[in-house]
């Protein structure tokens, strides 16, 4: 395996499953106890490929990630059972959106399926996975829920898009990238604890610190709120060990899926809301208010607008939305006719012709301390049925209905 080399390589990989996985455990900071393991996918040693990054990376450049996936996570599950891990102690286990796209290889499902009925899966969605199919992770993402599993954020504090996007994801466990645990004393990591804080403060989400590797950083991690933790100082990556013992406190069960409430944004926040007629103008006025909102914010943030029409999205408008994105705030502008990148670093969808989306008027903004949201209906050529809000749940429920339209970066 080891001499081949390109494309062929992964290819070989592939066919032969030729992916293998090491577990490190997760340990309950007060306790010192393992209360979890992590599987991380190895290629064949020697190799290359043996790096998990270089092994997504080749998958990625040539379309066969999805499939990768698939693969890696049935060697997880393999190397869990031929260990005997108990259903009582959860794997965490990685995903990538894009397999949600592709069906899972024949060959792997008994397993898959074996896995789902008997152990306790933690989805941990990596960083670089998180704003590149939105969609795709989100739709994953809802397939597990509804099994009841668990839901982790990697790397958080390694991407601004990632931190964004966490109160979207609403993950049952918030993982401090390595950066943030290496020096909490930086003005980004007292940002990035601050906004991982709040979002379990209102979740109940359990923070985990990686790579915990000395006893200052232990010390330091648990003074910021973790209660769990990984590094080298706790245990390596390597194989399971020979005696696997439930942990004597289990992590605390997963959120369920949030319910679909509506279509577009609009029905969503308008149901058993009471309206008011506003002019374009008006609106106008109000959706710059909103975004300003984003930008003022200390942490990074979510902003998602619908347009109705491209052509609304004029010059102006486009320098505008560069300027936001460029503060860290991740941006998505929906319309008719609107082009994937409609400015830098700005995610644009289009709309279908006859999608009621088209004629209504949203502007959301999500941070881990502020929501809102501005909803308005065509009533008329210069007037719009409006709605505003700034309850928590109505402005993600809304916000869920246009993240699941953007098509993968």
């Amino acid at each position: 395996m080891g001499a081949v080399v390109g494309a062929g390589g992964i290819d070989a990989i592939l066919a032969g499953r030729a992916v293998s996985s090491v577990y490190q455990p997760i340990v309950d900071l007060a306790r010192a106890e393992v209360v979890a393991y992590e599987a991380l996918a190895r290629g064949p040693a020697e190799t290359p490929w043996h790096s998990p990054q270089t092994l997504l990376d080749t998958a990625r450049s040539v379309g066969r990630l999805g499939e990768l996936d698939w693969v890696c996570r049935a060697a997880a599950f393999h190397g869990a059972f031929a260990a005997g891990i108990p259903r009582a102690l959860p794997l965490f286990v990685n995903i990538e959106p894009v397999s949600a796209r592709v069906d899972c290889p024949a060959d792997l499902q008994p397993v898959v399926d074996r896995a789902t009925d008997e152990l306790q899966v933690v989805v941990e969605v990596t960083e670089r996975s998180v704003t590149d199919d939105v969609a795709g992770l989100l739709a994953a993402l809802d397939e597990w829920r509804s099994g009841e599993n668990r839901v982790a954020l990697d790397d958080v504090g390694a991407d601004a898009d990632s931190q964004a996007m966490m109160p979207l994801l609403e993950p049952d466990i918030i993982k401090l990238d390595k950066a943030v645990t290496h020096d909490l004393t930086t003005p980004q990591a007292v940002r990035v604890v601050d906004a991982a804080r709040a979002e379990a403060a209102r979740t109940g989400a359990l923070i985990l610190a990686e790579g915990i590797e000395t006893a200052g950083q232990l010390t330091a991690v648990r003074a910021a709120g973790a209660t769990l933790g990984q590094g080298w100082l706790l245990g390596r990556p390597g194989p399971l060990p020979a005696t696997l013992r439930p942990p004597t406190v289990p992590l605390p069960p997963g959120r369920p899926m949030r319910p679909v409430r509506g279509t577009t944004p609009y029905e969503v926040a308008s149901a058993g809301q009471r309206t008011e007629r506003a002019s374009r103008r008006d609106m106008l006025s109000l959706s710059r208010t909103l975004e300003e909102r984003g930008i003022a914010a200390t942490e990074p943030t979510v902003l998602l607008t619908s347009f109705q029409e491209a052509r609304r999205f004029d010059d102006a408008t486009r320098r505008r939305y560069e300027a936001i994105a460029r503060e860290g705030i991740f941006t998505a502008a929906f319309a008719l006719d609107m082009p994937a990148r409609p400015a830098g670093r700005v995610r644009g969808c289009d709309i279908p012709r006859g999608d009621p989306l088209a004629g209504e008027w949203t502007v959301i903004v999500v941070g881990s301390r502020f929501a809102g949201g501005l909803f308005g209906r065509q009533h008329g050529a210069d007037s719009f049925d409006l709605v505003t809000s700034t309850d928590r749940e109505v402005v993600l429920a809304a916000a869920a209905t246009l993240t699941r339209r953007l098509r993968p970066a």
